[in-house]
């Protein structure tokens, strides 16, 4: 009888094991703490959160690095006497992982702040079908800001030319513009910023201001920059339309009444927070920055928020930074002071699913080093080649680089993956009418040019085209 029993329970329990596993694995993640952006402030925030003990999870979005990694050369963090902006941040990011922080590349699409348990809602930036909810006791928000528009006839929409001449990047899509004529429209820091990078790539570099003086902050910078021969700054002036050949940008209406020829036009005109998810949970001012209680706190006790979307004044990494650390600090003291029960670790049930998406795939993704080879590749051949063009600085290009990776090594000898960098094969990018990065041609095994796709939600569907394909 007793053997009969231990049977059953042995039969009871190897059924009922694996089910609770399989379960347990559709759980979310359910990190301590939970920071959304991968900017300066937000790594510092992670930094802090773990080397206190705090589980955290990071969801980096589109842009890991932040604003930073777009810049070229910074020379106003504290002891770098000068550091790549994308270098710096990495620099920051590995520091975070060191101390144990765990990032997700996904972006946030929902939230709920409304029960003392948030709950974050994301996407998968490469496939929007996959989704995740992740439950948290305190949450960090340092998503940063978008780049303002013109709006301006020319600018964007269906007959307009973002991407095709039209940027807000010059360190991401600048190379393309290699002995050719920019303009750059603003009279801020970033506007002096892109204009002194384009200055040393473009033949001629034409800074537009509205008003008669500029608003820099960084004088040192500004005068260096209008001692330079290629650049022609002309003032009280507005632009009022962008024109092209509907392939790419050809010049100017000014509100002048003049026309300027140029070939690219590159906009640093401020930024709006970009607040949009946040605005139904917590208080935002009129213009959308979110509005601060006590320290990093927001209207909801929790959470708290850093950085430029709180910040509309001075928009420094450094002071992004402080924001960061202070956040944490505040983080540290608010899950103290909940009751005990509370506090306490909640199981990160999904902690497999996070890890490995930070692991490093060792791809076949070639980086060409040649136009010579780059036209071997498209010759004709018994598999299909895709072909991404990338900028050292650009954000999503960073995150569509171990997409690639992961495909090339997936898929090999199905499809092959080439790697060009546009500061360094411009000419190339040109040719083939690569007017933004990232950007994915696709060539057929006869070498014909058969799809193509600019950023990441024109990217993804391609890839995901391809994988299908090539999994049948």
């Amino acid at each position: 009888m007793k053997r009969f029993l231990y049977s059953i329970l042995i039969f009871l329990l190897s059924g009922l094991i694996p089910a609770f596993s399989t379960e347990e694995e559709k759980q979310s993640s359910s990190p301590q703490a939970v920071v959304i952006g991968g900017g300066i402030g937000a790594l510092t925030s992670a930094i802090y959160l773990q080397r206190a003990g705090i589980d955290t999870l990071v969801i980096e979005g589109k842009t890991p690095g932040g604003a930073i990694a777009q810049s070229p050369m910074v020379h106003n963090w504290p002891g770098e006497i000068q550091i790549n902006g994308s270098d710096l941040a990495d620099k920051v990011r590995k520091q975070a992982e060191a101390n144990g922080a765990k990032f997700l590349s996904h972006e946030v699409i929902d939230v709920d702040f409304s029960k003392k348990t948030f709950t974050i809602k994301t996407r998968d930036i490469y496939d929007e079908q996959e989704t995740k909810t992740i439950q948290t006791k305190a949450c960090i928000i340092a998503v940063g800001s978008v780049p303002r528009f013109l709006g301006v006839k020319g600018e964007s929409g269906e007959k307009g030319y973002w991407t095709k001449g039209v940027y807000s990047c010059a360190v991401c899509d600048g190379g393309l513009y290699k002995d050719r004529t920019v303009a750059v429209v603003g009279g801020g820091d970033s506007a002096v910023i892109e204009a002194d990078y384009l200055s040393n790539i473009a033949k001629k570099v034409y800074l537009i201001l509205r008003s008669d003086k500029f608003r820099t902050v960084e004088i040192m910078r500004k005068n260096k920059l209008l001692k330079k021969g290629n650049v022609e700054v002309i003032y009280n002036t507005k632009v009022q339309e962008i024109e092209g050949d509907g392939q790419k940008v050809t010049h100017l209406n000014l509100s002048s009444s003049k026309q300027l020829p140029v070939d690219g036009i590159f906009l640093a005109i401020g930024a709006t927070p970009n607040s949009d998810v946040f605005k139904k949970q917590v208080a935002v001012d009129e213009k959308g920055y979110i509005r601060l209680a006590k320290g990093q706190q927001t209207s909801v006790p929790g959470v708290f928020a850093i950085g430029d979307v709180v910040d509309p004044f001075y928009k420094q990494a450094v002071s992004a930074a402080g924001d960061g650390a202070k956040a944490a600090l505040q983080v540290e003291h608010y899950l103290a002071s909940m009751p005990k029960d509370s506090s306490e670790s909640i199981p990160d049930a999904n902690k497999q699913i996070v890890l490995a998406q930070n692991a490093t795939t060792e791809g076949t993704l070639k980086k060409l080093t040649s136009q010579e080879e780059f036209y071997q590749a498209i010759g004709e051949n018994s598999t299909p080649l895709v072909v991404g063009f990338f900028s050292p600085y650009c954000g999503p290009c960073q995150t569509l680089t171990p997409k690639l990776e992961a495909m090339a090594e997936k898929y090999a000898g199905k499809i092959r993956f080439l790697k060009v960098d546009v500061t360094h094969f411009s000419e190339l990018a040109s040719t083939y009418n690569v007017y933004g990065v990232p950007s994915v041609i696709v060539f057929n095994k006869k070498g014909k040019a058969v799809e193509r796709g600019v950023g990441l939600d024109e990217i993804n569907p391609i890839l995901k085209k391809m994988e299908a394909q090539a999994s049948q």
